[in-house]
């Protein structure tokens, strides 16, 4: 089993064959634009990014360690950094995938309020 490295979002923009001028902290991709032929079975990989993954109308199974959730329309997933992931795509009419990198100013933090919010999903 190959595992793809992705330390940078620029990484995933590379895997994916998408043209990039610059590192980014931030991207929302359409799943249809970049996952034209369905079905679809994404490599392997283990991010070092934040990433939602938004169905509005769609279905598929994720891989998410050593786990398998099936996935219809209306489903959010949630993936911290570090989790070795994959998905096949049987249906994707309006999906996006949201990825974002914790990037926290030197010397700065959350409010202390916000820093009692966890979010531990997969």
């Amino acid at each position: 089993m190959e595992i793809v490295d992705h330390h940078k979002i620029s990484d995933l923009y590379k895997t994916l064959g998408l043209p990039f001028d610059h590192e980014i902290d931030f991207a929302i991709l359409s799943i249809p634009d970049i996952h034209p032929q369905i079905p679809f079975k994404s490599p392997i990989l283990q991010a070092d990014y934040f990433s939602f993954i938004l169905t509005i109308e769609g279905s598929g199974v994720y891989f998410l360690d050593d786990n398998k959730f099936s996935f219809d329309s209306h489903t959010i997933y949630f993936t911290n950094p570090g989790h070795i992931k994959s998905y096949e795509l049987k249906e994707s009419k309006d999906a996006y995938i949201i990825t974002f990198i914790r990037k926290v100013p030197a010397g700065k933090r959350p409010p202390r309020n916000l820093r009692r919010i966890s979010i531990f999903i997969g």
